[in-house]
């Protein structure tokens, strides 16, 4: 054997991986990292808005069962706050006015700065209906407190992920349904106002234009009586032969 020459002369020398050796291992090290990124993972705080009674119960043990770790605030009003306490599901209670509506501008600006630095990763709002719609003053509270991520529970159980612009849409649409509706009934008012306006103007004007024809009638009847009567030349001469 020549010196110099490799005894694995006659093998076949294996084809290196296109991307390198560690390809293989830079794909699963990138997928563990992803698998850490998932906001499952960050979502420590909830903020709960207390807008709907009846479902909020299951959305807490929704939200329990999918972050068994995180810590959840429920925002209610005044009056219910002692019931809420006794949820052992209800980490922490914060009130806000006992108001017809709840709103960011009932909730003042004070609270609202003290509900910022709580830095919730989530912000829920509940909906009564499926839609969720006439509930665009939850959203944009839950919007207001600058949570991570806001999401709106319907009574199904469900939810939709919420953003800044689809909350802004929303509450157009809801102040522009109200303009359009009493728009419409302005128009059916006025509408009926000129048809009301229209028939009693008719109704005058035959009151006023009745007499006239009644004095026409009772100056032309007079007229008929003075005409002499008309002979009969044939009966009378009949009886003058006899005679």
């Amino acid at each position: 054997m020549p010196c110099g020459h490799s005894s694995n002369e006659g093998e076949e020398e294996t084809p290196s991986p296109l991307w390198g050796e560690g390809w293989d291992e830079g794909i699963n090290t990138f997928s563990l990292f992803l698998s850490f990124m998932k906001p499952s993972q960050n979502i420590k705080k909830i903020l709960v808005i207390r807008s709907a009674t009846r479902i909020l119960n299951q959305t807490l043990n929704s939200l329990k069962q999918e972050f068994p770790d995180a810590k959840i605030t429920v925002l209610a009003p005044q009056g219910v706050e002692a019931v809420v306490a006794q949820d052992p599901l209800v980490d922490v209670v914060l009130t806000i006015g006992n108001h017809r509506r709840m709103g960011v501008l009932n909730y003042g600006r004070a609270p609202l700065e003290k509900l910022r630095k709580q830095k919730f990763d989530l912000a829920v709002a509940l909906y009564n209906v499926d839609h969720g719609l006439g509930y665009s003053n939850i959203d944009l509270l839950a919007w207001a407190s600058k949570a991570k991520t806001i999401r709106g529970y319907n009574s199904r159980g469900t939810y939709v992920d919420l953003s800044g612009r689809n909350i802004l849409k929303k509450w157009f649409l809801e102040k522009t349904t109200l303009f359009w509706v009493g728009l419409n009934y302005i128009a059916t008012a006025l509408l009926f106002f000129c048809i009301s306006l229209g028939l009693i103007g008719e109704w005058c004007f035959r009151k006023l234009s009745s007499p006239k024809k009644n004095t026409r009638k009772k100056n032309a009847s007079p007229r008929k009586r003075h005409e002499p009567p008309i002979a009969a030349p044939e009966k009378t001469s009949k009886v003058l032969t006899l005679v």
